[in-house]
């Protein structure tokens, strides 16, 4: 991600449907994922337990600027019906990718 995109995420330029849908439920889902497999991996290989857990933990700064991308945009779109429920999803989705 090139940091004029990361910025009007964090600004909340980007469209709610888009930072929502694609990028926090379809990208950062898949992300959260893989890190948590790679701990997984990690674990079971013997690994440092300091390394499993940078690993699972590795995309924290991502879901955290997502969170906050979703907020900002659902203030620009307040007339939707998404602005009104995907500040609290995405919430949620931020507490479950943090134990996931």
């Amino acid at each position: 991600m090139s940091a004029g995109r990361i910025g009007s995420l964090w600004r909340g330029e980007v469209p709610l449907a888009r930072v929502f849908w694609e990028y926090t439920i379809g990208w950062a889902t898949l992300i959260n994922l893989m890190c948590t497999g790679a701990a997984l991996v990690a674990f079971l290989k013997g690994a440092p337990a300091w390394l499993g857990l940078l690993l699972h933990f590795g995309a924290l700064p991502l879901n955290a600027l997502l969170v906050v991308s979703v907020w900002r945009a659902a203030e620009r779109e307040q007339d939707s019906a998404l602005a009104r429920f995907a500040p609290a999803a995405a919430l949620l989705w931020f507490i479950l990718m943090l134990v996931l």
